[in-house]
């Protein structure tokens, strides 16, 4: 990072913190290891699992719209950030207690409870995703922004790794080994809050909030324009790799990866997010849409390896893969869309990002299905089939820079 002045500094670091908190908290609660293995666990069933994670995904879809219009008119952005990291961090300490004592005698009432607090986590999330992109376009300047993303994907995988590392002693340990995990992931939001607080935000002045039915018009009025809706086709396709996600440690452990080794997947998947800052400067470099193509080649990459790999060492690859592409097509998607957006079209444009994250909610739980019925090969040849075609429309994303 070059000379930049004490706010920038300031924004950078919190940012960081932030981040990486989030991601100690995303590795002890993971979507794609801790909770499939979890609920699997808990309920024997693999459409419980991919139920579970589309919650997840439809939530923050659901909201994002909505919020965007708050989101714009609000002067200051940082408050809806702040009550999303407390109600994600609420969420897991009443999990916690709930999993320690009743996960045994009374397992339906803690995978509902699960389920609902799922929701509520994804709600928060985009709630705050809306109002996180506009914050950091604010505070990061435009040629910093990829080195930022990067820098905290970097920190981020050395602290969620560590996290995977030291937790492995705990995923054996059913049901007190999962409760402690959500316990500290509590923790590490809350440190999270006090991370996010230290970007200054200056204040803007109060924009009355358009009608819900203007408002909707105006998100839906950017899909006129051509780049954005290519994206978009790109970001829905690219995101059909939920389709797999939730079930390959579910399939690993199926072909007798044992319970401990669960804290090997959730390191490799937290300390390949630091490959995102390589990314990031590339992006930086060539334009974001170079970023877009080397997550869908990543992604593409992931069922195939499942598919074709076997053993513990094949698990730790996909784990690999599915930690650069978790933030990575998150990031380079993120970053296509600020270098397109105004900044008073900020939110609008990243809501629209959440509404086309809509059919992850699907993906999943189409997927234990699929799983229950016909096994993972199947699963895992679909998802790649479909992931080909979004690396091949990738390629004909143009640098936002050049005029359309």
């Amino acid at each position: 990072m070059g000379p930049v002045d004490a706010r920038t500094r300031r924004a950078f670091f919190g940012g960081l913190l932030h981040g990486a908190m989030l991601a100690v908290a995303s590795a002890l609660t993971s979507p794609s290891t801790v909770l499939p293995v979890f609920v699997k666990d808990l309920t024997g069933s693999t459409v419980a699992v991919g139920g579970v994670v589309g919650l997840m995904q439809l939530g923050a879809a659901l909201v994002g719209v909505p919020a965007a219009r708050y989101v714009e008119a609000a002067p200051l952005k940082k408050v809806f950030l702040y009550l999303a990291i407390a109600v994600r961090g609420l969420a897991f300490f009443i999990l916690a207690l709930l999993t320690y004592f009743y996960a045994l005698s009374w397992p339906g009432v803690v995978f509902l409870t699960l389920a609902f607090f799922m929701v509520l986590f994804a709600l928060a999330g985009g709630l705050g995703g809306v109002a996180y992109l506009p914050v950091i376009g604010k505070a990061i300047p435009p040629g910093l922004r990829g080195q930022f993303f990067g820098a905290r994907s970097l920190l981020a995988g050395f602290l969620g790794a560590a996290a995977g590392w030291l937790s492995r002693p705990l995923w054996g340990r059913f049901p007190e080994g999962f409760a402690l995990a959500f316990l500290l992931a509590a923790l590490a939001l809350f440190v999270g809050f006090w991370g996010f607080w230290l970007i200054p935000e200056p204040k803007e002045p109060r924009r009355p909030a358009p009608g819900f039915a203007q408002h909707l018009a105006s998100v839906f009025a950017l899909l006129q324009k051509p780049r954005l809706r290519r994206l978009l086709l790109v970001y829905v396709l690219i995101g059909f790799y939920f389709f797999a996600l939730p079930f390959y440690a579910v399939a690993a452990r199926a072909q007798g990866l044992p319970a401990e080794a669960l804290g090997y997947l959730v390191a490799a998947q937290a300390l390949a997010e630091g490959l995102n800052l390589w990314i990031g400067r590339w992006m930086d470099r060539f334009g974001p849409q170079i970023g877009i193509r080397i997550v869908a080649l990543l992604a593409l990459s992931m069922p195939l390896v499942a598919l074709f790999g076997h053993g513990l060492w094949a698990a730790i690859f996909v784990f690999l893969l599915i930690g650069v592409i978790t933030n990575g097509i998150e990031n380079a998607f993120s970053a296509y869309l600020l270098a397109c957006a105004p900044k008073a079209e900020a939110a609008r444009h990243t809501a629209l990002l959440y509404l086309a994250s809509a059919p992850r909610a699907l993906w999943p739980l189409l997927g234990g299905l699929l799983a229950a019925r016909a096994g993972f090969v199947l699963l895992f040849g679909l998802t790649a089939l479909v992931l080909g075609v979004g690396l091949v429309l990738s390629l004909r994303l143009s640098d936002p820079a050049e005029l359309e």
